[in-house]
């Protein structure tokens, strides 16, 4: 029983001997995901602008803007509502601010005005953070004028302390209830979809994509040994050939788990994605997706004939299951890419691993992508078994 373990191990450490293996495996996978951090994640500092147009041109809609453009990192570009709209048609801005007619004069009589908010799709993670300081620095300024507007009252009306302690508390309560600035969204502008954290879905697509690479093109190595008669002499030990196919299946696993376990460290590491049970699920599916590839490569270097073969199948199996698996863009819920990503091992464990790194799911809310993902497993092992042969004679 020991004896696929220990071949298995044999094969790990040519595999880790192996500077070109190892570079390809590990250091393009860690170098890639260095530029994608540098793209997606090496912003320190918030710098955006806020697209604004003003209708009302009020002495209190000019202080706004001034307010807004005193807020670091953020500036401010003033349209006419036409262009406004033309640009967000255009995509050339994701996120406008409209301040109406009658702003000023809302403000100063404590009736409630509104500042709509327009958006392309989401409006992007820059136009979310700048509605935010827009929505609190607008909160800020009204609170200015209400202030003003209700010791004005209170100097005319208040007559003992208890009745500016009672007119206190209904100017509270009101403001409370009817907020004397809102910022609102149009939603004429609204689309259905919501733009998905691009690295939250590239990072997992990532691994995937090159353990499917390592994994699958090691199947040229079983050919190698094939042809050079190398599986024959070790059959001549006291190994079978029930236990040499056990011994290349689990050494598959292994090379993947090693380069996956690297990345997976390394991106919780540096992006803090989650927490120490988040890692440990993501490796525990890493090591499913990983029998499942390995299974695949068994498969290749039981079908294939010459080393070219089983390298243009690797790629073509790699490549089939990154584009329609889902790791560059969403899968709609219909037609054919919703078809074929059905037949890729990327879409099921994009699927979980979102989940899992966003802590918002476990690997017990993942059984149906892991059972998908055993099946694959299961049955290329299977097929990879009846056709195994150790000699490049054999029918």
């Amino acid at each position: 029983m020991t004896r696929p373990f220990l071949l298995a191990l044999l094969e790990v450490k040519r595999f880790l001997a192996d500077r070109g293996a190892l570079a390809f495996s590990i250091a393009l996978p860690i170098l890639l995901f260095a530029l994608m951090l540098g793209v997606f994640g090496g912003e320190t500092s918030f710098n955006a602008t806020a697209h604004v147009a003003d209708l009302d041109g009020g002495d209190a809609a000019r202080k706004l803007i001034e307010r807004i453009e005193d807020v670091e990192g953020l500036d401010v570009r003033l349209y006419t509502e036409a262009k406004l709209d033309d640009s967000l048609g255009r995509s050339a801005v994701l996120t406008g601010f409209v301040i109406p007619v009658g702003f000023t004069a809302a403000l100063e009589s404590g009736t409630p005005a509104a500042i709509r908010v327009k958006r392309r799709g989401s409006g992007g993670n820059a136009g979310q953070i700048t509605a935010a300081i827009v929505q609190g620095v607008a909160d800020g300024f009204a609170s200015e004028y209400e202030l003003r507007r209700a010791l004005a009252a209170l100097v005319s009306n208040a007559t003992t302390p208890e009745d500016l302690e009672s007119q206190i508390g209904i100017l509270l309560a009101d403001a409370r209830r009817e907020p004397p600035v809102r910022v609102v969204d149009d939603e004429t502008l609204v689309e259905q979809e919501e733009e998905e954290d691009i690295l939250d879905r590239l990072l997992p697509g990532i691994i995937v994509m090159f353990l499917l690479f390592s994994v699958t093109l090691s199947a040229q190595t079983l050919i190698e040994e094939r042809r050079n008669s190398t599986l024959e002499r070790l059959l001549t030990t006291r190994l079978t050939a029930g236990e040499l196919f056990a011994g290349k299946f689990l050494a598959g696993v292994s090379r993947g788990m090693i380069q996956t376990l690297v990345l997976l460290v390394l991106a919780f590491a540096v992006l803090r994605l989650a927490g120490p049970g988040a890692l440990a699920q993501s490796a525990v599916l890493a090591l499913v997706v990983a029998a499942a590839a390995s299974a695949i490569a068994l498969v290749i270097a039981t079908v294939a004939r010459t080393d070219d073969q089983a390298t243009w199948a690797a790629v073509f199996v790699t490549m089939y299951m990154t584009v329609f698996g889902g790791t560059f863009f969403p899968i709609p819920d219909s037609g054919a890419l919703e078809l074929l990503s059905r037949f890729t091992l990327n879409r099921y464990a994009i699927d979980a691993y979102e989940g899992i790194l966003a802590e918002t799911a476990t690997l017990g809310d993942a059984t149906f992508e892991i059972a998908i993902l055993g099946a694959v497993a299961v049955s290329c092992l299977i097929i990879a078994r009846l056709l195994f042969r150790v000699s490049s004679e054999a029918k």
